[in-house]
């Protein structure tokens, strides 16, 4: 080892006495030509060098191939070029987005009346003024004020809401409303565009626009007591933003902001009612119909892979109670009946049963295949009736 550093000392004491040579010896006589020619060389090909960067590549801030360039000015770095696609999306959306501020009266047990206040999202929908926004936003308020994208104050009143897919209609009185555009929320693909605007932290935001990706379809999301498939975004989603708008590239609405998961180990994962699926519960409230959903007439809970295994069971939709009265006790439905199938598609849980049941409508059959306590399995035609809810 000491060979080692007496070796490298010995080279870095050449390596000095060679920088010093260099740097503080003259040059003699014979290298001048010599250093002179390098000169020139080194000149003329800095010169064609610089003249291929100026010609051939966009100099910094310049528009180049419509893209955006930047030019480092100090600590200052300027773009220009191409406006943000979300510029004309907001442009085109906003005017048809409201904030809506709420009140409501509560009286306690020595008869003191004490208000609370809220905040929410509203998409205009028609030019009679109605809006649509979530059950959750307008539930329980007394009065229902909705400000427009110019500031214009207005009283609104609650047409109707449906509290299973987080929906409600309110209504204003006004000339001249500018009317969203719904898109089509089946044909949204994973990784395109998203916008969400709206009114988060309350009113003195309004007019927020967040933009992301469409992150997943069809997400099962719990509400509840009931379970809705919804949209997932990244675009981000805050309180005050539900009932706002999810609107695509080409600024149509292909949903209704609705929740965000709010933990600290999440980031970025809103969701958003689709469009496609709001839009029959809308048209419903706005005539003041009752929402009728197709309804098997059972109370079942899921029987999951472990739990058949373990007690020896089919796997499928335990039935623990069937509604008096309902298609399900007409067809023959048993309590401790186990559903394995609906119109020949296989059921593992008691989602995949409500999702297959709410693609028809009140007064559909369907057919089921049960597991029973006699252990045969069996195949029952059910008559949807309407649910209660």
């Amino acid at each position: 080892m000491s060979e080692f550093f007496e070796e490298n000392n010995e080279n870095n004491e050449m390596n000095n006495t060679f920088y010093r040579e260099v740097i503080e010896r003259k040059p003699e006589k014979s290298s001048r030509k010599f250093i002179a020619l390098v000169l020139a060389l080194g000149l003329g090909l800095g010169t064609i060098f610089g003249y291929g960067i100026d010609n051939f590549l966009p100099s910094p801030g310049s528009n180049a191939n419509n893209v955006y360039a930047a030019a480092v000015d100090n600590t200052k770095i300027v773009y220009s070029g191409t406006v943000s696609p979300v510029v004309p999306i907001a442009e085109k959306v906003s005017p048809s987005i409201v904030a809506i501020s709420l009140k409501t009266r509560t009286r306690d047990f020595f008869g003191r009346i004490f208000e609370g206040q809220g905040t929410g999202s509203g998409i205009i929908i028609d030019k009679q003024g109605h809006i649509v926004t979530n059950n959750h936003v307008v539930e329980g308020a007394d009065d229902i004020i909705v400000i427009l994208h110019d500031g214009k104050e207005l009283e609104a009143t609650l047409i109707g809401r449906d509290s299973q897919t987080d929906l409600a209609v309110i209504k204003v009185d006004s000339d001249n409303l500018t009317v969203a555009e719904l898109g089509d929320s089946s044909a949204l693909k994973v990784g395109e565009l998203a916008v969400a605007i709206g009114s988060p932290m309350g009113t003195e935001y309004a007019g927020s626009v967040t933009a992301g990706i469409i992150s997943g379809l069809n997400r099962t999301v719990s509400i509840g007591d009931d379970s809705i498939k919804l949209i997932q975004t990244d675009a981000a989603i805050n309180p005050g933003n539900s009932g706002g708008a999810l609107v695509n590239s080409e600024g149509k609405v292909i949903g209704i902001n609705t929740i965000k998961f709010a933990e600290t180990r999440v980031e970025g994962m809103g969701f958003a009612i689709p469009i496609n699926e709001a839009k029959p519960i809308i048209e419903d409230l706005i005539n003041n119909k009752k929402v009728l959903r197709p309804f098997l007439g059972i109370q079942g809970i899921t029987i999951s892979k472990e739990e058949a295994e373990e007690y020896k069971l089919i796997q499928g939709v335990y039935v623990r109670l069937v509604i008096p009265g309902s298609g399900a006790e007409a067809a023959g439905v048993r309590r401790g009946d186990i559903i394995t199938k609906i119109d020949d598609k296989k059921v593992l849980t008691i989602e995949d049963l409500i999702a297959e049941i709410q693609k028809h409508k009140v007064g559909d059959t369907v057919k089921i295949e049960v597991y029973n306590q006699a252990n045969e399995y069996k195949t029952l035609t059910v008559k949807l009736t309407a649910s209660n809810d």
